[in-house]
């Protein structure tokens, strides 16, 4: 019964999705994601916070998974934040906070489970998915200026405008990861689950021959660790069957 209940296809996408996280962390890729966010915004106070989250919401639109995003997120964010002069309990809750939007905004791994046991389109809940998670967003924006203010949360160092240019071009590359996973659901051309393969593919290519920080060495630990990540994901998934 319990080989029964992961013997799915659709399941195939939560280790696959975990995957893809562990590559875009060796690869560089989150950090130059962190690095777009950052350039995306102007000079204000708490400005690191917002990076925060908008890096949280791209690595949701990516990976979809609450451990894998916090897991990479709590790495790259939480001592950014602490070198600037964040406390350590604004900058863990911030990425916490964050890491609630990977339910939400496709692809998420919890509308992957809930259409496998339902028998519901999955490419329609990744679309359903897109509003709440943006109104979401927009809300933990508006209390991160609320307490930028309260708080006195230090300012963003300021960017020139070739600054901005390259964090831009270079988080280029990455930008393809998210856009290939909408692009060939929404478009029919792939299943999540194939998405997630063409996905973690496109990391390795990005990691190891664009930004050139991952090696073949790294693979195998990735994998290693993904499916620890992913054994407890559906070590849980799999007596919601039996």
């Amino acid at each position: 019964q319990m080989f029964g209940g992961l013997e799915n296809y659709g399941m195939l996408a939560l280790p696959l999705f975990i995957l893809l996280g562990e590559f875009m962390n060796a690869g560089g890729i989150g950090r130059r994601l962190m690095a777009l966010a950052l350039a995306l915004l102007p000079q204000l106070r708490g400005g690191l916070a917002y990076v925060n989250l908008g890096a949280n919401m791209m690595m949701a639109s990516i990976l979809g998974s609450t451990v894998a995003q916090i897991t990479i997120m709590a790495r790259l964010a939480v001592p950014e934040m602490e070198r600037a002069g964040y406390p350590r309990d604004v900058s863990a809750a911030i990425t916490a906070a964050g890491g609630l939007l990977a339910p939400i905004i496709p692809p998420s791994m919890l509308f992957i489970i809930y259409g496998v046991i339902a028998q519901v389109p999955i490419g329609e809940m990744f679309v359903a998915g897109i509003l709440p998670g943006v109104l979401i967003f927009a809300g933990f924006c508006g209390l991160i200026g609320w307490q930028a203010r309260r708080r006195d949360f230090p300012r963003t160092a300021p960017m020139t405008p070739p600054q901005r240019r390259r964090a831009v071009i270079e988080a280029l590359p990455a930008a393809l990861i998210p856009l290939s996973i909408i692009v060939s659901i929404l478009g029919g051309f792939a299943t999540p689950t194939e998405s997630a393969v063409v996905a973690s593919l496109l990391a390795i290519l990005i990691g190891r021959f664009i930004y050139r920080e991952m090696t073949l060495a790294d693979i195998w630990p990735a994998l290693v660790s993904a499916g620890r990540g992913a054994a407890v994901v559906l070590f849980l998934v799999v007596f919601l069957w039996t």
